[in-house]
């Protein structure tokens, strides 16, 4: 298998233009709705007709649930479920008493998670991967979303409501399903029973294995075990570089195969007593990406990262579009992350396709990106009080 790392913006441009991407373009979360509640009868009623169930599939406390579901619901033969982005294994299901309008179903998923991402982007990734609408959506926590959206099986359209969950490594799918001809009568019974759906004992580790990267005892941070790490020698403790690439196999023959890059991070540390200001070490990055024949194109946001090492005492991250000197780009964004502690900046920056282009890489990169911020500081207090001049 061949194996291939780039360094040069311009070779990572060139990349990105061949991987193939979603082809729906991503409006924005804000443009989705808030889930409805709307209810015809109460929850006490609810409960009379129904029944409690809790189990734990293959014996695996962290897919541990519970639900009501209306009495006369049966035991369904598991079947698993293909999705777009990656296989969803069917690890429990239920189905209404038989009648003359089509029989409601529920239904719960797992599949394992590749890379750091939220639950609600995992979720409209996988929508937008199906070419499904979603009709609501609640986002409870960063691990927890409810939705609502219509699916077709056989042919059939189903109004579904779903609990989207991370359990560990996995994301777990729990849909309730109900025939539109069936939904104005049963979507009370529909929205009560998802509303006390819940994982008995969610898995609250963290969903990736991570390494560590030193920048000698002086700083460090955290990045995904299976992204590749670039760094070159230190040699001047004044300025050092880092940079993590996320890499995936590219489709075709197994001999033929090669690695693509889809996303990467740069790091990089600069002591404050170098005499550069951070406007000038702004202007270096711009003339960096210049040589490249690149610039910072439409800036579309400054981005708020909570839970920063203690001792950063300020931070920014701007988001542009990446824009070609010499020719036209398209559907790549350019974050720039802007850290200071006391002798030190650190500036990182993330170069990612665009959330309109293939919205799942992107959101995989930007919690990635998250993640490293989060993790990135100095060694400790001690290394901010010592001198930073001079060679390791």
């Amino acid at each position: 298998m061949k194996f291939r790392l780039f360094s040069s913006f311009l070779v990572f441009f060139t990349i990105f233009c061949i991987i193939s991407t979603s082809a729906h373009a991503f409006l924005g979360k804000s443009k989705i709705p808030p889930l409805k509640n709307d209810v015809s009868i109460s929850k006490q009623e609810f409960e009379e007709k129904s029944f409690l169930l809790q189990e734990t599939p293959f014996d695996d406390k962290s897919l541990a649930y519970k639900i009501r579901l209306p009495n006369g619901w049966t035991k369904q033969d598991i079947i698993a479920a293909d999705s777009g982005t990656a296989i969803l294994s069917q690890i429990a299901g239920y189905i209404s008493p038989p009648r003359i309008e089509h029989r409601s179903i529920f239904r719960m998923s797992a599949v394992n998670l590749a890379s750091f991402i939220n639950a609600d982007d995992w979720f409209i990734a996988y929508m937008l991967e199906m070419g499904f609408s979603i009709e609501g959506m609640t986002v409870q926590s960063s691990r927890l979303v409810s939705a609502q959206y219509t699916v077709f099986e056989q042919g059939e359209p189903y109004v579904v409501r779903a609990t989207i969950a991370i359990s560990g490594p996995k994301i777990i799918l729990a849909e309730y399903l109900v025939h539109q001809e069936a939904y104005e009568a049963e979507q009370s019974e529909q929205v009560w029973a998802m509303t006390g759906f819940s994982l008995v004992s969610p898995d609250k580790s963290q969903a990736i294995a991570t390494k560590t990267f030193n920048f000698v005892d002086i700083a460090k941070f955290d990045y995904p075990k299976n992204w590749t790490i670039l760094a070159p020698d230190i040699t001047d403790i004044n300025r050092m570089e880092a940079s993590i690439l996320n890499t995936v196999i590219s489709k075709g023959d197994v001999k033929e195969a090669e690695t693509e890059l889809v996303g990467r991070i740069d790091v990089s540390l600069i002591a404050k007593n170098q005499g550069l200001a951070l406007k000038d070490e702004i202007n270096l990055l711009k003339e960096s990406l210049k040589k490249r024949n690149y610039k910072l194109g439409k800036f579309i946001e400054t981005i708020s990262v909570d839970k920063l090492n203690e001792l950063i005492q300020s931070s920014r991250v701007d988001v542009y579009q990446v824009e070609g000197i010499s020719k036209k780009l398209a559907g790549y964004e350019y974050w720039v992350g802007v850290l200071q502690s006391k002798g030190r900046y650190y500036l990182i920056r993330l170069t990612t396709v665009s959330r309109g282009e293939n919205f799942k890489t992107w959101a995989e990169n930007v919690e990635t990106y998250k993640f490293l911020l989060r993790s990135l500081g100095p060694a400790s207090v001690q290394t901010e009080d010592e001198d930073v001049t001079g060679t390791p």
